[in-house]
């Protein structure tokens, strides 16, 4: 276990983890990140478990899932019993959505660029009278936290908004919005999807009201497992959408007359979870903490935002056009471009040549992790390098 807040000690160890970065230089962390070491084994540990003895491990199993849930306490700052596991974003922003107590004529502000997990569930509940507020955003990806104030009003109930932006990278002022937003009345619901693992959050000195996040990419995780924040003041606010046996007291006596509800957020959970899924994410994320993902200016962060000043500065070397945040507002994303590029086309010869990356929104996305190093970056630059050489752009 790393104790050490020594950014180069804990990321060295990091990357020693990344079994990816012995062949890739990885670079998508935006949209699926690679296991580590451990989890990987994990995953491989089960099947063999599960394939010779059946269910004879599972309180095994059962003691790792609830590991992760006070681990994933420990990343946001709250109490075990206010994280629930989901399956995904879409998930737990749905059970907020559809268990909250709308009135007709209520209202949700969202920004416009938001991925659709965090805007389907909210314009699906049109159906209950709900209006969604959309207000605009630049195409920068900043948001204008003044210009928020003019879409609340009296009747909105929540705010629901991504941490860092899916595209551009752009990572609100937590502070500032939850001020903004509680002193009109109103509650914060936070995609954090794409911040959660990279930087730290306490959800509690901020005051943020939910929060969810699959674990796929920046807790290093699976698809399938993420995790519900719901503050306990609003524990009975939010009604389960779907309760099952493990929605239940003593769930486990498996009694066919029980029906009080547990007093913690595992009440939305529901029915089985996926134990796998959720193994695999317990141990990236008990990698994370060890790392100190979860201190404030700690070195996960300080590594992240290392290598995009170090990208930015290569690649604006070499000439393309690099779109990135304010100070303060970076995240491990970035964009890039160039004239006439074919972005899709440059993002097939790259992975030819050992590098990932994606293109979101006519752009070529960048997304680094803490263990990504000088040597991954100049491997990038120099794919794109060759690539415009080859096609002549």
């Amino acid at each position: 276990m790393i104790h050490s807040s020594n950014t180069p000690q804990n990321t060295v160890y990091l990357r020693q983890q990344m079994q990816v970065s012995q062949e890739l230089a990885y670079f998508d962390h935006a949209a699926v990140a690679p296991l580590p070491r451990q989890s990987a084994l994990v995953i491989c540990q089960f099947a063999e478990q599960a394939s010779r003895g059946g269910d004879v491990a599972w309180l095994d199993w059962s003691k790792r899932v609830e590991d992760l849930r006070r681990d994933s306490a420990t990343l946001l700052g709250c109490s075990q019993d206010e994280i629930a596991l989901v399956a995904n974003t879409s998930t737990g922003i749905g059970m907020v959505a559809e268990g909250f107590p709308w009135r007709p004529g209520d209202n949700v502000v969202v920004p416009a660029n938001e991925f659709p997990a965090n805007k389907v569930p909210w314009h699906n509940l049109a159906r209950l009278g709900v209006e969604v507020r959309e207000f605009p955003v630049e195409p920068s990806g900043e948001v204008d936290l003044a210009a928020l104030k003019q879409f609340i009003n009296a009747r909105t109930r929540i705010v629901a908004i991504s941490w860092v932006g899916f595209v551009t990278g752009y990572r609100i002022d937590l502070v500032q919005l939850v001020e903004i937003v509680h002193r009109a009345g109103a509650l914060v619901c936070l995609d954090a999807i794409q911040g959660l693992g990279a930087f730290s959050i306490n959800v509690k000195q901020l005051g943020v009201d939910f929060l969810a996040a699959d674990g796929h990419k920046w807790m290093l995780g699976t698809e399938g497992a993420g995790i519900l924040f719901v503050d306990a003041a609003h524990l009975e606010r939010l009604q389960p959408i779907m309760v099952g046996w493990n929605s239940l007291e003593d769930s486990f006596q498996f009694n066919p007359s029980a029906t009080k509800l547990r007093r913690c957020a595992a009440r939305y959970e529901g029915g089985a979870t996926n134990m796998v899924g959720m193994m695999a994410l317990g141990e990236s994320v008990r990698l994370l903490l060890d790392c100190g993902t979860h201190l404030e200016n700690g070195p996960i962060a300080s590594s992240i935002l290392t290598n995009v000043d170090l990208l930015h500065e290569k690649l604006t070397e070499a000439r393309y056009c690099v779109q990135l945040p304010a100070d303060g507002h970076r995240s491990g994303i970035m964009t890039l471009t160039w004239p006439g590029g074919d972005y899709s086309n440059a993002r097939k010869f790259c992975l030819s040549q050992g590098v990932v990356i994606s293109v979101r929104s006519g752009r070529i996305r960048v997304s680094t992790h803490a263990y990504n190093d000088a040597h991954d970056i100049d491997r990038l630059v120099r794919a794109l390098n060759d690539y415009r050489k080859i096609h002549g752009k």
